[in-house]
C-alpha cells in the first residue's frame, strides 16, 4: 500500500513524512520523491509481543512517498513532473497548514488551510481534466477508424460522465463507479478518484484549543468531498519523539493528548482506505498483517503464504480483546470464545488466526 504526501511550500509536509517514517528531517530541499516504509503504530502488537515474548515482532507497514513541495506558480511541465511522482499511489495525504510562525510565511496566495486545500484540489482537477480530455479524444478518433471493443465503448461512457464533473470543479469520486469501471480507466491514474486524507498542521495553542481560523469551513469541505480529516501538531510530535516514555506520557497529559498524532494518522489512513489488521502469534514470531475489509479467511491465509491459501482447510480464530482480557489461549477456549472458521468467512479487525492447511 503506497500513500503519497502532497502539500504547498512551508506547510510542514516533510516534517509529517519524517515523523511517520521515524527518521529526522535534515531540513534540506528535495528535488525528487523519497519513499520510505513505515511501521504502523498499533499498541495491540506490542501487548501481544509482551505476552508471547517472540524471537521476532513484525509490525504492519505502509509505504509513504514524499514529493517536493507543489508550487502552483510553476509551469505545467514542472507541475506534471511533481504529480507524476505520486501518480501510482493508492491514496494521497494532503498537508495544509494552520500553524502560525512569524519566521515562516504562509504559502503565497494561500494564507489559510481552506485556501491551501482549494489550491491543491484545483491543481489535481486541472491535471485530471487534461488527462480525461486527451484520452477521450484519442478513443473517439480511434473509434471512427475501426469498430470499438465493448471495453472501449464503456471507457468512452465513463469518461463522458467524469468530464463534466471535473469541469464543474468537483472530484471524479462524486460518481459511483463499479470496481470493473475503475479498473477500465485505472491506467489514467486519476488523482480525483483516489482516497484523500487531509492533515491540518496546527500549532500547540491551536491543538489545545481545538480551533484555528476557518476550521468549520475546512471540515465541511472535507465532508463534502468525503476526505478523511485529522489535526496534527508537527512541532509537538517532533518534541514527543525526543522524550523517553515517562516524559512523553507526562507531556501528553499536560497537552490533553491521549495518543500521539502520528499514531492517530496511521489509524485514520487505515479507516479511510478500508484496511484492517489480523495477527499471527507464537514463540517464534508475532506479526501484524494488513488486509482489506471483507477479505475471506482463505484469502487472508494467502497473505501469510500462497501454499496456505492453496491447501486451506480451516482457520483457528480468537480475538485480540478476548485474549488480553482472559490472559491466555486456554482461558479463551474455556470461555467458548475460540472457534474454527471456514474459507468464506470474513476476517474481522483484531482477530488472531492460526491456519490449518494440507501440505
Amino acid at each position: 500500500m503506497k500513500i503519497g504526501i502532497l502539500g504547498l511550500p512551508l506547510t510542514g509536509k516533510t516534517t509529517i513524512f519524517s515523523l511517520l517514517t521515524n527518521k529526522p528531517y535534515d531540513g534540506s530541499y528535495k528535488k525528487d520523491a523519497e519513499e520510505r516504509v513505515a511501521n504502523v503504530r498499533d499498541e495491540r502488537i506490542e501487548k501481544l509481543a509482551e505476552m508471547y515474548n517472540p524471537k521476532k515482532t513484525v509490525y504492519a507497514t505502509l509505504n509513504f512517498i514524499d514529493i517536493p513541495s507543489y508550487n502552483p506558480a510553476a509551469d505545467r511541465k514542472e507541475k506534471n513532473r511533481i504529480l507524476q511522482m505520486i501518480q501510482t499511489v493508492d491514496a494521497i495525504i494532503l498537508v495544509v497548514r494552520a500553524f502560525k510562525n512569524d519566521s515562516v510565511p504562509f504559502p503565497e496566495g494561500a494564507e489559510s488551510p481552506v485556501d491551501q486545500l482549494d489550491t491543491l484540489k484545483t491543481e489535481m482537477i486541472i491535471r485530471d481534466l487534461e488527462v480525461v480530455e486527451n484520452r477521450l479524444s484519442r478513443l473517439i478518433e480511434q473509434n471512427r477508424k475501426k469498430k470499438p471493443t465493448k471495453e472501449e465503448e464503456r471507457q468512452v461512457k465513463i469518461l463522458e460522465e467524469i468530464k463534466p464533473i471535473l469541469e464543474d470543479g468537483k472530484f471524479a469520486s462524486k460518481i459511483e463507479l463499479s470496481d470493473e469501471d475503475k479498473k477500465l480507466i485505472s491506467s489514467l491514474a486519476l488523482f480525483t478518484l483516489k482516497p484523500i486524507i487531509v492533515v491540518v498542521n496546527v500549532d500547540e495553542d491551536q491543538l489545545m484549543e481545538e480551533e484555528y481560523p476557518e476550521k468549520e469551513e475546512l471540515v465541511n469541505a472535507c465532508k463534502d468531498e468525503n476526505f478523511a480529516y485529522i489535526e496534527i501538531c508537527g512541532k509537538t510530535e517532533a518534541d514527543l519523539v525526543e522524550l523517553d516514555d515517562d516524559e512523553r506520557e507526562e507531556f501528553m497529559k499536560e497537552l490533553g493528548i491521549e495518543r500521539p498524532g502520528i499514531d492517530r494518522l496511521s489509524k485514520t489512513v487505515y479507516d479511510h482506505l478500508g484496511l484492517i489488521t489480523f495477527f499471527t502469534v507464537g514463540e517464534d514470531e508475532v506479526r501484524a498483517w494488513t488486509i482489506n475489509q471483507g477479505t475471506t479467511m482463505k484469502k487472508a491465509a494467502g497473505k501469510i503464504h500462497t501454499d496456505l491459501e492453496k491447501g486451506f482447510v480451516k482457520a483457528e480464530v480468537m480475538h485480540y480483546e478476548d485474549l488480553i482480557n482472559l490472559g491466555s489461549e486456554d482461558e479463551v477456549k474455556k470461555a467458548g470464545l475460540w472457534r474454527l472458521a471456514g474459507k468464506e468467512e470474513i476476517v474481522k479487525d483484531g482477530e488472531i488466526l492460526t491456519i490449518r492447511a494440507n501440505a
